[in-house]
């Protein structure tokens, strides 16, 4: 079988903290059952970890090309496994997948956030074994003390929303191309094998879905990420952009965009890159050398739209918003363009109004843990606490003051502002234009998916989809989603940028 997530991704760190992997080169059960209590105990919130076997350790880093297991120990050491989380307190049964990771096989145990914590393990599996409970301090597995236990006894009375059941929805509520599409985009080797798989065995092993057989319901992240109109579920989950003529409010144009949180993000990146975002150069009389700046910088804006809608709480009914205030002089001579991203509620303890405002952030609380590993595997969001850092560097590196985080003394809002580059020239006139998102049904998602592996004739996607084509790859070629050429007699198609970005935000 195989794991959501792309295993070069995951075996080098880079969508996951390497706090939350842990590599062995052979079997071992005492260390394995204490790191796989610790995982489930989860005491830094980070959403569990992964053991990994077959890969030998040095420093924190995989020794690459793996050791690997030999493939008739597979099914002995996946069975030993199984008998060992029997032996966790309350009973564990994470996921156990054989993959191939290099031309060797490798096994690798996914624990998620266990629902029952705290979890204890044998301190042996000889005689004389006491019960004992483990938690993860930076890389090591290590036994809890009084005060941690506490704590993850008061971590037990709370489920992440993200990672609740929603009984309002069903599975048919989640959407199949959605959920093949990020399989694809992040290369798991699950998005083979998910053309076969039923809707139910797909969300479970995805872990989007929980419950009996006979009433499997989607977890609120699924339906986040993976359900046409998450608003239906949702009212919070869209974002409202208004741009503003003048500084009184009276003119102003504005738009609204709605959809998966991973979308949203995109489209609104989309447009502020089109529409806002310009670079300028500066020649100083000074110096040769001309200057290059943004009038805002991209990745100071991207980090906090990805924070508005990754941190906010999806329970409250607030729509985020962007507010754009076009650049002016004001009366005392200052530019007035900025940019304020707002969201609902406000940050969670321990940072309170006195950290924003020193830019001050170093641990956080989490509403949503699940998001944040889906985010991270589509390169939406960085890893843990790097979210400010980010906005910070971007806006100095561009020469642009620092942005201005706030909230009030009741946590009900989140706001951050990022003033306009103070070289940037005065804009006579804007407008919001729209920009389109297309709609492709499945024969048109299918001819997508297949032209990213590789051009194809008419006929290749013919024999491939079992149906004609020809309406398909003409409405393809209007929305300017794929080309075609020449190759001699032969009439190929192949997909674009703008198609590949299509196939990432349509449903």
């Amino acid at each position: 079988m195989a794991l959501a997530i792309n295993l070069d991704d995951l075996i080098n760190a880079r969508t996951v903290e390497s706090s939350r992997i842990e590599f062995k080169k052979g079997w071992n059960d005492e260390a394995a059952v204490k790191t796989i209590c610790a995982f489930a105990n989860d005491i830094n919130e980070h959403g569990g970890g992964y053991l990994v076997f077959g890969i030998e350790e040095q420093d924190g880093s995989p020794v690459l090309p793996p050791e690997g297991i030999q493939q008739n120990q597979i099914d002995k050491i996946q069975k030993e496994c199984l008998n060992l989380c029997k032996k966790i307190h309350p009973n564990l049964f994470p996921e156990i997948e054989p993959v191939e990771f290099q031309g060797k096989h490798i096994i690798i145990v996914w624990v998620l956030t266990g629902e029952e914590r705290p979890y204890s393990a044998p301190t042996t599996l000889g005689r004389n074994s006491q019960r004992r409970i483990y938690v993860r301090q930076g890389s090591n597995t290590i036994q809890a003390s009084p005060a941690q236990e506490q704590k993850l006894r008061e971590l037990a009375a709370h489920r992440y929303f993200d990672d609740r059941i929603n009984t309002q929805a069903n599975l048919s509520d989640l959407d199949l191309g959605l959920i093949r599409t990020y399989l694809q985009e992040t290369k798991s080797q699950l998005y083979d094998l998910s053309s076969s798989m039923t809707m139910e065995e797909l969300s479970q092993k995805m872990q989007i879905a929980r419950g009996p057989v006979e009433n499997i319901k989607p977890l609120n992240i699924g339906l986040l990420l993976f359900s046409k109109n998450p608003e239906t579920f949702f009212q919070g989950c869209q974002t409202n952009l208004v741009e503003f003529e003048d500084e009184a409010g009276t003119k102003y144009a504005e738009k609204q965009f709605n959809g998966p949180v991973h979308i949203q993000i995109r489209e609104i990146m989309t447009y502020l890159n089109n529409d806002l975002i310009k670079q300028y150069t500066y020649k100083s009389s000074q110096k040769q050398e001309v200057d290059k700046f943004f009038n805002y910088p991209y990745a100071a804006l991207e980090e906090a739209v990805v924070n508005a809608l990754y941190h906010r709480s999806y329970e409250n009914p607030t729509i985020n918003e962007i507010r754009i205030h076009r650049n002016r002089i004001d009366n005392h001579g200052l530019p007035t363009g900025r940019v304020e991203i707002l969201s609902y509620p406000g940050p969670m303890p321990p940072v309170d109004e006195n950290a924003l405002a020193q830019l001050n952030v170093v641990a956080r609380n989490y509403r949503n843990i699940r998001m944040g590993d889906f985010l991270k595997n589509m390169r939406l969001a960085e890893k843990v606490a790097t979210g400010i850092p980010t906005m910070r560097l971007a806006m100095e590196k561009n020469g642009s003051s620092l942005p201005i985080l706030s909230t009030d003394e009741a946590k009900s809002y989140f706001m951050a502002v990022f003033k306009i580059h103070p070289d940037t020239p005065i804009e006579v006139s804007a407008k919001v234009e729209e920009v389109e998102r297309v709609s492709l049904s499945n024969a048109q998602q299918s001819i997508l998916e297949k032209l990213m592996n590789e051009p194809s004739t008419a006929k290749d996607l013919e024999e491939a989809l079992q149906t004609k084509v020809s309406g398909e790859l003409a409405f393809l070629k209007e929305k300017g989603l794929i080309g075609q050429k020449e190759v001699g007699d032969v009439s190929l198609y192949f997909i674009n940028e703008r198609g590949s970005s299509a196939l990432k935000t349509s449903f």
